[in-house]
C-alpha cells in the first residue's frame, strides 16, 4: 500500500513538471502603449490545453497598424490587428496625411433652439493625436457637417486647424421650415414639442478651402466623385436638435393701446441681432372694422417686416419710411359680419 501509495504520488508529480497551457509568447509591434490584460476571475481551465491559448490585450496607443507576433519554440507567426478590434475611430484611417491614433469628437455648443433664431453650432475636435508630432504646416481635413429634417437638408462645413485641432461648424435653418411643418409632424406637435434636427458629418481632404457653398463639391459628394475633396469616412451621426416655436411666443404680456387694439409683447430679454416679433389684434369685444396703427422704434432697432395673418379677412397698407424706424400701418376689415377679427 506504501508503495502503491508511493508511486501514485511519483506519477503525479511528474505530471505536475510538465506545463498546463500552452508555452507561447506573445509581443505587439507598432503600438506606444499597450497592455496584456488578465481577467480578475478567468476560468483556470480557460488556457488548460496544449494546443490552443487565449488571452486578451488592449492596445492604448499607436501611430501606425499594430500587428501582433506570437512565438513557440522555433516557430514564429503575425498577424495585422484588424481595425475593427481597436477602441478608436477609423475616420482617419491609415493616410500619409493622418496618425493612427486620433479620433474625432463632436459637441453640439446648443441642443435646444428656437425658429426665430435657428442657427445651430458644432464643435468638432481631435483627441488623441500625439501633438509632439505636429508639424504647423500639416493640412488638417474639413469637416462637413449636415442637418436633415425629413427630405430636408442643409450643410455647413468647416476646418480643423491649430495645434488643438479644432473647429466650429456654423450652418442656418431656412425659414421656409417653420413656416409649416414637414409631413409627418403636427402642427400641435411642433408647437408643444418641438422639431427635431439630425446632425451627421464627414470628413474630407481639401487643399483649399472648406467652402460650403462650393457647388462642384456639393454634386460630388452626393455621386460619390470628387478628384478635388476626397472624402475620408462615411457619415456619422453627432446627434440631435430641438427647434422650439419662435421665442416670443413663449413669454409674452398683453399690453391694451386703447378699448380695441391689443399688443403681445415679449418678455424675454433682447439682444443686439435678435428679431422680435409683435402680434397685433383687436380686443376680443372690438366692433372696430378699421385701425391706423403708427410705429416708431428707437435707437439700433428697424422694422424688417410687416405681414398679415389672414390676408382674405383684412386689408394692409404700409408706409415705412428709408431708415425703416418708423410706419403707419392701416388695417381695413374685408367682411365686417365675419366671426375671425
Amino acid at each position: 500500500v506504501v508503495e502503491s501509495r508511493g508511486g501514485i504520488m511519483d506519477s503525479i508529480q511528474r505530471f505536475s513538471n510538465l506545463p498546463t497551457y500552452l508555452p507561447a509568447s506573445y509581443d505587439i509591434f507598432n503600438a506606444d502603449v499597450f497592455f496584456f490584460l488578465k481577467e480578475a476571475n478567468q476560468d483556470i481551465m480557460r488556457n488548460s490545453s496544449l494546443q490552443s491559448r487565449v488571452d486578451s490585450f488592449f492596445i492604448y496607443k499607436a501611430r501606425l497598424p499594430p500587428f501582433l507576433n506570437a512565438t513557440y519554440g522555433p516557430f514564429s507567426v503575425e498577424q495585422a490587428i484588424p481595425l475593427d478590434l481597436m477602441l478608436t475611430s477609423t475616420s482617419f484611417g491609415f493616410t500619409d496625411e493622418f496618425t493612427f491614433n486620433w479620433k474625432l469628437k463632436s459637441h453640439i455648443i446648443d441642443s435646444s433652439i428656437y425658429s426665430n433664431k435657428p442657427k445651430i453650432q458644432t464643435l468638432f475636435y481631435i483627441a488623441g493625436k500625439d501633438w509632439d508630432d505636429y508639424n504647423s504646416a500639416e493640412m488638417l481635413p474639413c469637416v462637413k457637417m449636415f442637418a436633415f429634417l425629413e427630405s430636408r437638408e442643409v450643410v455647413a462645413s468647416c476646418r480643423l486647424t491649430g495645434h488643438l485641432g479644432l473647429c466650429v461648424a456654423e450652418l442656418e435653418l431656412s425659414p421656409s421650415w417653420f413656416s409649416s411643418p414637414p409631413p409627418l409632424v403636427s402642427e400641435e406637435e411642433a408647437s408643444l414639442e418641438g422639431i427635431t434636427v439630425e446632425l451627421f458629418y464627414k470628413l474630407y481632404t481639401a487643399d483649399g478651402e472648406c467652402s460650403p457653398e462650393d457647388a462642384k463639391w456639393e454634386n460630388n459628394i452626393h455621386a460619390g466623385q470628387d478628384n478635388e475633396h476626397k472624402a475620408l469616412s462615411a457619415m456619422e451621426r453627432i446627434g440631435s436638435i430641438i427647434v422650439y416655436p419662435n421665442q416670443d411666443k413663449l413669454k409674452q404680456s398683453l399690453l391694451k393701446l386703447d378699448e380695441n387694439i391689443v399688443i403681445r409683447l415679449p418678455l424675454n430679454p433682447v439682444r443686439e441681432g435678435d428679431i422680435v416679433t409683435f402680434h397685433v389684434s383687436l380686443a376680443d369685444d372690438s366692433l372696430a372694422d378699421q385701425f391706423v396703427l403708427r410705429t416708431r422704434t428707437g435707437p439700433g432697432v428697424k422694422i424688417t417686416d410687416i405681414r398679415v395673418s389672414d390676408a382674405d379677412q383684412w386689408g394692409v397698407q404700409e408706409e415705412t419710411d428709408n431708415a425703416r424706424t418708423s410706419a403707419t400701418v392701416t388695417c381695413v376689415h374685408n367682411d365686417p359680419n365675419a366671426e375671425n377679427r
